[in-house]
């Protein structure tokens, strides 16, 4: 009897030990006082009301905290907003003022980043992006918001995930209004960036358009600054250099060029000018930098990084004779001629508009946008149809062929690209919302 006693014993505990492996993963509740930290309440005010949704912090930059929401959380019917007020999780006394650095208005779907600045709380946390995580439906997810009706602040829910819809992440549960904006978490990463509620359903932005999008924005700091950020930001070469060492806590910076001569600017104030020694920053705060090194007849060399508390960098440009480089004009692929990419740039923010000729005429099949880094052009796009993607180019050295791989979110599976630019001009194509546009995406839908 006491031998089947303890074997019973065992058994009860072996089970419960194996039940226990098969829950899911749970937030411990510091993890959650911890997301909380990274979460802001967002109000709108309009002359005719607020709206209040919900916002994360993305990226911090070198004055300025970026929080991604949803754009009709600060976007009126008719009106801008008045103002935009955010409220930390460890600063509820005090609302600071926020700016639109850019958002996508006019869709229901679509994205804003806001900026802070001030003396924002020392604990703030950035929200990491989970972009690899392949959503089957049934994961259990958590959102963190501001539902109006029946809720608190920063009220904590869980749901789970449906699954896809084209290029919308649908989940189940635990959303209302006021949640819009805000995260969907899984294992404490955002997989999704809540859009809208509809009946027991909310719709949410995938985190491979979201971050994305944001990230290749004008404004968006190309480098976020984290205490997780790799030794090496991409500069072309560190070194010691032989000055005075920096105050306590602070760093220096050694620009040196070739040819020499050339203006130097960081975070757009003008330093000095090469040569015939390197022109040298003492007493930097440890924080992100952005150096320009430019000079008449050659094509101006940058650079965004974090120095960090003691640093002592040296960075060398190597400036290339000839223009800025540009991606601007037609361009197609000679195996498709009715297809044209017609390209517009403004610095390294580039725009594309796809147009294809048929007999119904020439209409606008695809949109895009991204950023050109060096020869690299990186942009996300969305068709007509309603489906989205990006895209990876690498401009040859000649300025006359883009080549690189797109891929649909929907599979994910790159195709290669290779592209020639034309020297045409853009044609007169039918625009976005116009009735050419709309009856080929009312099809798609």
């Amino acid at each position: 009897m006491k031998d089947f006693m303890l074997c019973s014993l065992r058994y009860l505990v072996f089970s419960l030990l194996m039940v226990c492996m098969a829950l899911p993963p749970v937030f411990a509740q510091e993890d959650i006082g911890t997301l909380k930290k990274g979460i802001v309440k967002i109000t709108s005010e309009f002359s005719n009301g607020r709206k209040i949704g919900t916002g994360f912090i993305a990226a911090k930059g070198k004055k300025y905290l970026y929080i991604v929401t949803a754009s009709h959380v600060v976007e009126g019917d008719i009106e801008a907003p008045k103002s935009i007020q955010v409220l930390f999780f460890s600063h509820q006394e005090e609302a600071f003022p926020a700016k639109i650095v850019k958002k996508e208005g006019g869709d229901p779907r679509g994205l804003a980043l806001l900026k802070v600045q001030g003396d924002l709380p020392n604990d703030v946390q950035m929200l990491s992006w989970d972009t690899q995580t392949r959503v089957k439906g049934g994961e259990e997810i958590h959102l963190i918001g501001f539902p109006r009706i029946g809720g608190n602040d920063w009220a904590v829910t869980k749901g789970t995930l449906s699954g896809f819809d084209g290029p919308v992440l649908k989940f189940s549960g635990g959303a209302a209004e006021g949640n819009s904006g805000g995260p969907v978490l899984y294992h404490g990463q955002v997989v999704g960036v809540v859009m809208e509620v509809t009946g027991q359903f909310g719709n949410a932005k995938p985190a491979q358009i979201a971050k994305f999008t944001v990230e290749n924005w004008p404004g968006y700091p190309r480098v976020a600054l984290s205490p997780n950020a790799s030794e090496d930001p991409g500069s072309n070469s560190t070194g010691v250099v032989s000055s005075p060492p920096p105050q306590a806590g602070m760093a220096v910076l050694v620009i040196e060029s070739t040819p020499d001569k050339a203006q130097v600017f960081v975070d757009d104030e003008y330093i000095g000018n090469t040569g015939p020694g390197p022109v040298v920053v003492r007493d930097l705060e440890p924080d992100e930098y952005e150096v320009m090194v430019s000079k008449d007849g050659f094509r101006s060399w940058t650079r965004t990084f974090d120095l960090r508390a003691g640093e002592q960098r040296t960075l060398q440009a190597t400036l290339q004779e000839g223009g800025s480089l540009g991606v601007a004009g037609v361009w197609k692929n000679p195996s498709e001629p009715t297809i044209s990419y017609v390209l517009t740039q403004q610095g390294n923010h580039v725009t594309m508009t796809e147009v294809t000729t048929n007999l119904l005429g020439t209409v606008v099949t695809a949109q895009g946008e991204g950023q050109l880094q060096g020869h690299q052009l990186e942009m996300i796009y969305r068709t007509a149809l309603g489906t989205m993607g990006q895209s990876t180019t690498t401009l040859s050295d000649d300025g006359q062929r883009l080549i690189g791989a797109f891929q649909d979110f929907s599979n994910m599976v790159p195709v290669a690209i290779s592209l020639m630019r034309t020297g045409e001009t853009p044609p007169a194509f039918s625009p976005p919302g116009s009735g050419a546009f709309n009856s080929i995406q009312n099809f798609g839908q």
